[in-house]
């Protein structure tokens, strides 16, 4: 069949036609779309980036106050009338370049009131923490007046200091818990002013406030530390100091029983390894030491006699008939065989008779809940045992050496045991019969 030209190209153009097919739902009436036309939806703004005009709280020409008395500075903070829950807020409307901010310490900190006191956690051995202000707190709770304080010691500057002695006085002799607005105080002379520095820390201390005095003494000149040691028994000073240049303050400190006994031991350790033979003087010290009515230091003390060749003061059974003396000598050798080394012979065995130690121990369970030894309490169970006196050793030393710092009789108690001693007469002295180790219960709040 022979087609014509004619119908070919007809028959293409139909045939282009049908492939790309209709437009269908566009209305032909519509207008053309505006890339740049704002759209219809509204954007959410980002708090972030966008945030809202700030609310004041306070509604005070702060430029029209007068402030030249405590008096008028105080009518402001009732102006102000901060809470535990906006007193922050109110606060940060306070104009730092203006001297409101001052005036408003100053009378804050005469003013006082700032002890902010909670009653001891039940069975908790840590100091209770100072307590938050409650969302309503006022002007009038203590509790909120301290960060109030620590507010104020923000604003002052040098000029404000010589009106806030007494102010810093007061607040040093805060007690513990309360820390932070004491260290305020503490910290807010200048470390030129050694002497008023050394005032309040003096304050403080007598205050009870011992951990954050002993990290501020390094402040202090070296007058003042051999004061701080010898004078107020600080022995964070101690510590500044040196055996080997201030080796008088350290002979004085290892006999002065209103240091802690690490201060002392510390001190006895420093002069005695300074040397090979031991001075006449360094030598009455350590033997006066041996005497001291801790257990710890007298240990200490006999055992760096003992290393520079005197042995005579290694804790030993004595001839004494009264228990209170061998207590006194069991309590010195736990302290000294934990200064020993693994490879020493203990020295306990002098202490025990012959036939060895009667060793009891009671044993606290509070999940058992049958009686297995009959004693009436389920919750312990008692086991006795006899221990070859060469192979006796004293028992839980560690907690035994807190324990025998508080005795009633022959009974020493520490927060995790009850340890009883039973004593007999042996030749010119006593021996250690029996000792029994008590658990205690746990304790109920």
């Amino acid at each position: 069949m022979i087609t014509s030209p004619r119908f070919i190209t007809a028959l293409a153009i139909a045939c282009l036609t049908g492939c790309g097919g209709t437009q269908h739902g566009v209305d032909p009436t519509s207008q053309p779309h505006d890339l740049h036309a704002p759209s219809d939806s509204v954007r959410t703004p980002d708090p972030d980036l966008d945030p809202p005009p700030r609310k004041h709280l306070l509604a005070i020409d702060w430029k029209a106050l007068k402030l030249d008395t405590d008096a008028d500075a105080l009518a402001v903070w009732k102006q102000i009338a901060p809470t535990g829950d906006d007193w922050e807020r109110k606060l940060d409307e306070v104009p730092g370049d203006l001297p409101v901010a001052h005036a408003l310490a100053v009378a804050m900190l005469h003013e006082g009131n700032f002890v902010c006191t909670t009653p001891p956690v039940a069975c908790s051995k840590a100091p209770p923490d100072v307590p938050a202000p409650a969302d309503t707190a006022t002007l009038a709770d203590p509790c909120l007046r301290r960060l109030l304080a620590m507010w104020s010691f923000d604003q002052l500057d040098a000029k404000d200091l010589p009106k806030l002695r007494d102010s810093l006085r007061t607040i040093a002799a805060i007690p513990p818990p309360e820390s932070q607005l004491v260290a305020s105080a503490l910290k807010a002379l200048p470390e030129t002013d050694v002497d008023g520095r050394f005032e309040l820390l003096a304050i403080a201390w007598k205050a009870g406030q011992r951990e954050l005095v002993n990290g501020l003494t390094g402040g202090l000149d070296e007058a003042h530390l051999t004061d701080a040691v010898l004078k107020l028994h600080v022995d964070g000073a101690l510590e500044v100091l040196s055996a080997e240049a201030h080796r008088p303050v350290y002979m004085k400190a290892v006999a002065d029983e209103q240091l802690v006994p690490a201060a002392r031991i510390s001190a006895i350790n420093e002069l005695a390894a300074a040397t090979d033979k031991l001075a006449p003087d360094l030598h009455a010290v350590l033997v006066a030491a041996t005497k001291q009515k801790d257990c710890a230091v007298a240990a200490a003390a006999a055992r760096a006699l003992e290393i520079h060749g005197d042995p005579a003061f290694v804790p030993k059974r004595g001839a004494s008939a009264k228990p209170d003396a061998m207590l006194r000598s069991l309590c010195i050798l736990a302290s000294y065989e934990s200064l020993q080394r693994a490879d020493e012979v203990s020295l306990f065995a002098s202490f025990l008779p012959p036939r060895g130690l009667e060793l009891a121990r009671v044993v606290y369970d509070p999940y058992n809940e049958v009686d297995t030894d009959g004693d009436g309490d389920p919750h312990t169970e008692r086991t006795t045992d006899l221990i070859d006196r060469d192979l006796a050793v004293l028992p839980e030393i560690d907690d035994l050496i807190v324990a025998l710092r508080h005795c009633t009789g022959v009974t020493c108690t520490s927060d995790d045991h009850q340890f009883k001693f039973t004593f007999k007469s042996q030749g010119a002295g006593l021996v250690l019969w029996k000792l029994e180790v008590v658990d205690r219960p746990p304790c109920k709040p």
